[in-house]
């Protein structure tokens, strides 16, 4: 080996200038290859995925999964009446409604199902009316567990309704523990007292009515989180709702800021005003909001009383 190693170098020495410095280069140039292909996997190695991340998207695939099955489930049962109470409990979500004529998009957000809302209209289209509460519970659509929540919410306009004795009665109890409150202008201790709610319930309540501009009907408190609607119920015929403290929102002067604010506008129905005013003009008529696809018969119902054409 060693005899092997001195023929080279005597070879290489009697080699020509060039053909050294040749020589040299191409042993250089194999180094770095070589040195290439053992450090390169060293600096870039490949990327690992987090197990517990990948594990995290799997089960929320899953958990999706499942809500969704769980959806179909529920509708399914509801189509067929078969809706336990704890079940309707989480799919009707009541507030106070006449159900004459009452907008598809009001029924679903009652917790309806398509199926249930079309036999309702279908019924409306017959010439049928809902002259009395009963007659709700009259439709084959509508379960007994979902019309008995439904019903202490049921307002039926008429100038021949009169109140049953368990009506009279409830208004009775409440009267006599709940004591009359202006919603609008109460405090937080007020509505403590009065209401004989918790603090933070109260403190809700002023929250929200800040967001909105104030209350235009009772019903709107039941949006107001934690505050359930059976509770609001109870409550009813001592809340007082005064529209004149409502404060509006000019649809030609509101800002970007003040508009977005509120909570039943959201993000693109804020920039959708904001752009048709830069690019069509003012607004003659806050109905000219209902042109936008994203404002609904029922959101149009509820954002309306805080809207305003200003001079």
């Amino acid at each position: 080996m060693i005899k092997q190693t001195r023929q080279a170098i005597q070879h290489f020495f009697m080699l020509s200038k060039s053909e050294q410095r040749g020589t040299i280069s191409l042993i250089i140039l194999i180094l770095i290859i070589l040195a290439g292909y053992y450090l390169l996997p060293l600096a870039f190695k490949p990327e690992q995925r987090d197990n517990q991340e990948f594990e995290k998207e799997i089960n929320s695939f899953r958990e999706a999964q499942q809500e969704i099955h769980d959806s179909v489930r529920i509708e399914i049962l509801q189509n067929s009446g078969a809706l336990d109470r704890e079940l309707a409990n989480q799919k009707i979500k009541p507030f106070f409604f006449d159900p004459n004529k009452l907008p598809v998009e009001a029924w679903k957000q009652l917790g309806l199902t398509d199926r249930q809302i079309k036999s309702i209209k279908n019924y409306e289209a017959k010439g049928g009316k809902f002259r009395r509460k009963k007659d709700l519970k009259k439709m084959y659509a509508i379960s007994e567990v979902e019309y008995e929540i439904l019903e202490p919410y049921i307002r039926i306009i008429s100038h021949f309704k009169t109140k049953s004795t368990r009506e009279v009665e409830i208004e009775r109890r409440n009267n006599a523990y709940f004591s009359l409150i202006e919603i609008n202008k109460a405090d937080s201790a007020l509505i403590v007292k009065r209401l004989k709610l918790a603090p933070w319930i109260a403190g809700r309540i002023i929250k929200y009515r800040n967001l909105l501009g104030g209350y235009y009907q009772k019903q709107q408190l039941a949006e107001v989180y934690g505050f359930d609607s059976i509770a609001l119920a109870r409550r009813s015929n001592a809340i007082r709702v005064n529209t004149d403290y409502v404060q509006k929102l000019d649809l030609n002067k509101a800002t970007f800021k003040q508009l977005v604010r509120h909570p039943y506008i959201s993000y693109k129905l804020t920039q959708y005003i904001v752009n048709t005013r830069k690019t069509k003009g003012q607004y003659k008529s806050i109905d000219e909001i209902q042109e936008s696809p994203l404002v609904s018969e029922a959101l149009f119902y509820k954002l309306g009383p805080y809207l305003v054409i200003g001079e």
